[in-house]
């Protein structure tokens, strides 16, 4: 894509400053060549409160249409603290990021270079000439929102009769502007059969996206106290998802599945400022989107120490990943 190769969700594109600097930070875990140990490779950031849907999985959902309270210069000013911290990737999300589609164009045409820049969204207002704003002002790529192949499925999830027109029609507008394209999917219990999973790769792939991004619902947010996780028996085909469609090469044409459970499970987490970390809509730092507990604010004075605390604090379901 533009002359970069994607192996990965969550790696930059080759060849690019991001890419080189993500594999000496990796070199740097393993054989350490470094006078300072910074791990941090990727950041997701909640840049708004607002959103025009009800989806059924928010994680943000008791701060939802509440009063902003990032500013543009705030945004600014975290973004700057992350990328002088060696971040390769950087994740906006919300509520619904393109309400800020001004202030997200100002935070790329202002940031350092060295950082791939994604937004994650439900497809509202990724018009096409947004989509040319935001690839012109240096977005690397956008994640999608699509939960369903079944367009009436997605729309219940999402609480909107449009979500998945919106969807699909982003998809066709971010591929034209020349984004790298993914599709975020929570496979709730309801979802993850085998039928579903494999009907819902012939649909990635017929839209021609890069990636497949397999969330697993957690009990956070709208979900909060609701019996959300998958069975075993329900992991265990998404592993199977994951692994026959990356190397079985019967599915060499279709898009590259990034399922982060499979690896969480056998290698640990590596959230909690390790590798990646979650900013909310205050500003404050947490392991992850679903490890919601306040480890100090990103824009405080003692950046560093707010990082730390975070990494003090780790993932609160899983062992810190061990590589």
């Amino acid at each position: 894509m533009a002359g970069r190769y994607y192996q990965e969700f969550q790696k930059p594109g080759w060849p690019s400053a991001a890419f080189n600097s993500y594999i000496a930070t990796t070199i740097d875990r393993l054989v350490p060549f470094r006078a300072k140990q910074d791990t941090l490779q990727m950041v997701f950031m909640a840049i708004t409160k607002k959103c025009p849907l009800a989806c059924e999985h928010c994680f943000e959902w008791d701060s939802l249409n509440q009063r902003e309270k990032l500013s543009l210069a705030d945004l600014r000013s975290m973004v700057a603290n992350f990328q002088n911290r060696g971040v390769t990737q950087l994740f906006f999300s919300g509520g619904e990021p393109m309400v800020r589609i001004h202030d997200m164009l100002e935070v790329l045409r202002t940031a350092s270079s060295g950082t791939d820049f994604w937004v994650f969204t439900s497809g509202f207002n990724f018009t096409p000439a947004n989509a040319q704003r935001l690839r012109g002002a240096g977005l690397t790529g956008v994640s999608i929102s699509l939960d369903h192949h079944e367009p009436a499925r997605h729309n219940t999830f999402r609480g909107s009769a449009e979500a998945y027109e919106l969807a699909i029609q982003a998809v066709i507008n971010a591929k034209e502007a020349g984004l790298v394209v993914a599709l975020t999917l929570c496979a709730t219990q309801s979802f993850t059969t085998a039928a579903n999973l494999m009907a819902y790769a012939a649909m990635a792939k017929q839209l021609g996206v890069t990636f497949i991004h397999v969330l697993e619902p957690r009990a956070v947010g709208h979900y909060a106290q609701q019996e959300v996780d998958l069975s075993p028996a329900q992991t265990a085909l998404l592993d199977e998802f994951y692994l026959k469609l990356n190397y079985s090469g019967d599915y060499h044409d279709y898009p590259i599945v990034h399922y982060y459970g499979y690896h969480q499970r056998r290698m640990g987490c590596s959230g909690g400022a390790d590798r990646f970390l979650y900013v909310d809509t205050d500003g404050d730092m947490h392991a992850c989107p679903f490890c919601q507990k306040k480890s100090g604010s990103a824009l405080s004075a003692s950046f560093d120490e707010a990082l730390q605390g975070v990494r003090q604090g780790g993932c609160h379901q899983f062992p810190a990943s061990r590589i």
